[in-house]
């Protein structure tokens, strides 16, 4: 299975890129907001004027790091640690995707060559700007503890004790591992409670009773029969529009419950990982 980063992970990450709650333009004069977060990338859609949260900040890159959590566990064949795994996420999330699974660092990895690996890292070295985030990325990687060579890919490895806030990237803004789990928690519950409702509502007696009861049916079937021998639409539905209005009502109700579920669904997949306590926020 796909690993998850870590909350201190994309703290850390968070950190090296800096965020942006106000939408602005990016150096080739693309709109952009959170952890580098564009259009492109998915929702939400990014305008001028657009503001967020910190809490959105970090939903947003739980969405968009998706893909590169994705390629590191498909590329690295090697038992990774968490912290390990979070650091070479950083690494993918930097140089994308297509350099990550050709790059070197794949390559001495899946041929068990760990110190190698981190070595590689130090390869991508330009603009001479990044090498503070190369050296840094190789740190993370080398102190996180040796892979098991049976390793549990949904349980994180024990990560550094410190879980203090970053430092502040911008006025009255901080994002830190612990805030993090903190919303991780709150919002896979808010997950569960809307996918309950959602569930109830499109199983409910209320939607039932319009749909099969048959009273309901046996209009339906009359309205059909009309309709076959030449009623006028409009005569019809000025006839049945209560029952109409109930299916239509209905419908409504399932869609936007399916719609929430859907969405519960996601936020579900975008677990938080408590790598200090050892615990999963989520599923």
């Amino acid at each position: 299975m796909t690993m998850r980063m870590s909350a201190d992970g994309r703290a850390t990450l968070i950190q090296r890129e800096g965020f942006r709650t106000k939408a602005y333009r990016d150096s080739v004069g693309g709109w952009t907001i959170g952890v580098g977060h564009t259009s492109a990338a998915g929702e939400p859609k990014v305008t001028s004027g657009l503001v967020i949260t910190k809490a959105q900040v970090d939903e947003i890159l739980s969405r968009d790091l998706g893909q590169y959590e994705a390629a590191v566990s498909s590329a690295v064949r090697a038992p990774l640690t968490q912290g390990q795994f979070d650091a070479l996420v950083s690494f993918c999330f930097n140089i994308g995707v297509g350099g990550f699974t050709k790059s070197t660092v794949v390559k001495r990895l899946n041929a068990g060559d760990y110190k190698g690996a981190a070595d590689a890292l130090l390869l991508w070295s330009k603009p001479p700007e990044i090498m503070g985030r190369r050296r840094s990325e190789r740190e993370q990687f080398l102190a996180a503890p040796k892979a098991s060579r049976a390793p549990a890919p949904e349980s994180p490895a024990p990560a550094p004790s410190s879980t203090t806030a970053i430092a502040e990237l911008h006025p009255d803004e901080a994002i830190s591992a612990d805030y993090l789990r903190a919303a991780g928690s709150r919002t896979i519950a808010g997950a569960d409670l809307v996918k309950s409702v959602a569930t109830k509502a499109i199983g409910g007696d209320a939607v039932a009773a319009i749909v099969q009861s048959p009273d309901a049916i046996g209009k339906l079937q009359d309205a059909y029969a009309g309709f076959q021998h030449g009623a006028d639409l409009l005569e019809i539905a000025k006839s049945y529009w209560p029952l109409l209005a109930g299916l239509v009502l209905a419908l409504l109700i399932a869609w936007l419950a399916w719609r929430a579920i859907h969405a519960a669904d996601k936020i579900a997949m975008a677990r938080v990982d408590d790598a200090v306590n050892g615990l999963n926020i989520g599923r």
